[in-house]
């Protein structure tokens, strides 16, 4: 049997995730195999979070917070951490712990003429997500938030079963208005897991949502409106790789 790797490497990225997807939590005489996948997949989603990150300042992006990059990769430092994590919270979706180790921390949430987008900046939103008017602006927490939300979770809770991580804020807060996040199950050792409480995306895991980020240019709430799309963010979009 072909190794799942080894079909990716081939150009089956889509079939592949779909199977990993539906072996649920993923046999150890397969880890190794799975790892590859989430492994090389991560790698290319890192390479077009940076390209993006790299345009932004270029069509006048600014962060919402000014000590936020739009991209801060990894360290040896997040390495380490992922490694006592997955231990000390009993497992983490391969998906999730590739993308802590490739792609690190991501924040285009801001204000920007050229793209519509806005943070600080007038008008605000007067409708719900998802929308035209909630871009989405594409936001990942790194192995050092999940390292202080899981120390929150111990000290309410000696030794907890489970805990929601809160792997970016939502359609609302990231537009400046008071919502909740985009969370992730754990412990968990699925393949990819599902992203919660995505607006208009239910049961959207996190591949597909990076998938549907990098194909939107890293503002993916703009596909439910692709005619109200800023002209703007055809030089940041690209068919996913991945």
């Amino acid at each position: 049997m072909t190794s799942f790797s080894l079909r990716y490497a081939r150009g089956q990225r889509e079939s592949v995730w779909s199977e990993l997807r539906a072996l649920g939590p993923v046999p150890e005489e397969l880890a190794e195999d799975v790892a590859a996948v989430a492994d090389e997949t991560m790698r290319r989603v890192s390479q077009h979070v940076a390209r993006i990150a790299a345009a932004l300042p270029e069509l006048g992006w600014t962060s919402s917070d000014r000590l936020i990059a739009p991209h801060q990769p990894p360290t040896d430092g997040d390495q380490e951490l992922v490694s006592t994590l997955s231990d000390k919270i009993g497992g983490l979706p391969f998906a999730l712990e590739a993308c802590l180790r490739r792609v690190g921390e991501v924040w285009f949430a801001g204000d920007c003429e050229a793209l519509l987008l806005t943070y600080h900046h007038e008008p605000t939103p007067s409708t719900k997500p998802p929308g035209a008017e909630y871009p989405d602006p594409l936001c990942l927490g790194n192995a050092y938030f999940l390292d202080l939300e899981w120390q929150d979770i111990v000290e309410e809770e000696e030794d907890p079963e489970g805990f929601e991580f809160c792997l970016a804020p939502d359609e609302l807060l990231k537009a400046n208005i008071s919502g909740g996040s985009h969370y992730l199950e754990l412990p968990s050792q699925v393949a990819d897991p599902v992203l919660v409480d995505v607006a208009g995306r239910p049961g959207i895991t996190l591949v597909d949502y990076l998938r549907e980020s990098v194909r939107w240019g890293g503002f993916p709430g703009y596909s439910f409106e692709p005619d109200l799309a800023p002209a703007a963010l055809i030089t940041l979009r690209t068919e996913p790789d991945f």
